[in-house]
């Protein structure tokens, strides 16, 4: 393996206690023997190391640097190792790679209006770099049987919550919700998918469900009314003569 044959080599940082860099290796590869990744301040000569791991799939190789603080300005210089022998340098700005936890603790209950409220907290507190700082929200909600129709709804405002509206959801189905996030000053990635939620939109029948059914009923009421009766006066009149 040579510089050229490391492909897509990245990294991105929770910005709270970790910074994960990875990259694509052959088929059979064995990150831990076969690869170092060297890491020190841009500030500081000293170096430290970090062993990969190979993913899941094998076909990726990962570094977890957990550093001992986060700030803007910090970079660090990386000098991945092959067997020995350096085969890429790379430099990273931490604060330039943020890569956002998922919001936790997803929640959702019926309102009394019928529609559905989503709850959430964030992922981030005090002393956290992110804690309380901007972040903006996407909502994706779905069929549980037809997973592939979603509906996504953007949030650009500071809120823990958001209301699924009855009107967008059909009755009698099993739904399931699931949010992400982004930080506005921090933007380079939003973060993975919240842990999903699932709710049902039961066939409960409203005042407004009662008005739309009444009126149609009313109509064809007086329709057949307006019919008995005509029979009923001309046969009347048939009579009298």
């Amino acid at each position: 393996i040579t510089a050229g044959h490391i492909q897509e080599f990245a990294c991105f940082t929770d910005y709270d206690k970790e910074l994960v860099c990875h990259w694509k290796v052959p088929a059979q590869t064995n990150c831990s023997k076969e690869f170092l990744l060297c890491y020190s301040k841009e500030i500081s000569s000293v170096s430290n190391v970090c062993v990969p791991e190979n993913e899941k799939d094998s076909l990726q190789c990962t570094c977890t640097i957990y550093p001992d603080y986060f700030a803007y300005g910090l970079t660090y210089i990386l000098a991945l190792q092959f067997n020995g022998t350096d085969t890429w340098n790379y430099s990273v700005t931490p604060a330039l790679v943020v890569k956002p936890r998922a919001p936790k603790n997803l929640a959702i209950e019926k309102a009394e209006n019928g529609n559905f409220n989503l709850s959430w907290e964030e992922s981030y507190s005090p002393p956290s770099m992110l804690s309380g700082q901007p972040v903006i929200y996407e909502v994706k909600y779905w069929r549980k049987q037809h997973p592939a129709k979603v509906s996504v709804k953007a949030i650009n405002y500071q809120t823990k919550s958001f209301e699924i509206t009855a009107s967008s959801l059909r009755r009698g189905y099993d739904y399931v919700a699931s949010l992400r996030c982004n930080y506005m000053d921090y933007p380079a990635y939003w973060s993975e998918w919240s842990e999903e939620v699932e709710f049902h939109y039961d066939y409960q029948v409203t005042a407004e469900d009662i008005l739309q059914m009444a009126v149609p009923i009313s109509c064809i009421l007086i329709m057949a009314g307006s019919i008995i009766c005509y029979f009923c006066f001309t046969k009347y009149v048939s009579y009298c003569y």
